[in-house]
Formats: structure tokens, sequence, C-alpha cells
């Protein structure tokens, strides 16, 4: 093993570790813009886990993935922006 695979290795782990304590705030937030709030931290998650898994394996379909994971997190993130301004509770 390199550098390279292990500092990714543990840059992984962090990300994983963060995305389940994000989860947990998604789950238990009490007011919708925390949960929005944490539903674009976990698609900034999810897009990190997967550039991170791409690097690791050559694999360049998966960059594809991750592109249209962050393109779906963001139209998320306006429908529940919109939601919230139209006076959503």
């Amino acid at each position: 093993m390199n550098l390279f695979s292990i500092v990714m290795g543990i840059l992984l782990s962090i990300l994983v570790i963060s995305l389940g304590l994000t989860m947990i705030r998604l789950l238990i937030g009490p007011s919708i813009p925390d949960r929005a709030m944490a539903f674009d931290t976990i698609m900034l998650h999810v897009v990190g886990i997967g550039s991170i898994t791409a690097a690791l394996t050559d694999a360049v379909m998966l960059i594809d993935a991750v592109i249209v994971v962050a393109v779906l997190g963001f139209l998320g993130t306006v429908a529940l922006a919109r939601y919230i301004e139209e006076g959503g509770n």
C-alpha cells in the first residue's frame, strides 16, 4: 500500500463517520431548515465518498454517477428551500 491509498482510506473513514452523524441530524432535526441543511450535507458527503472511491479504484464511470448525485442534491436543496419559502412548516 502506498501513502496515497492510506490517506484516502483515512479520509473515507472520516467521511463515513461524519455521514452517519449527519443522518442522525436529519432524523431528529427539530425543524425543516435543520433537515434541509442535513440533506444538503449528506449529498456533499455522498459526492465526497464517491469521488474518493473513484480515485482509489480508477473507476471512470463512477465520476459520472457522482456528477448526477451532485446535480440531484442541488435540485433537492432548491426544492426544499422553495418549500420553506412558501411557508412550509
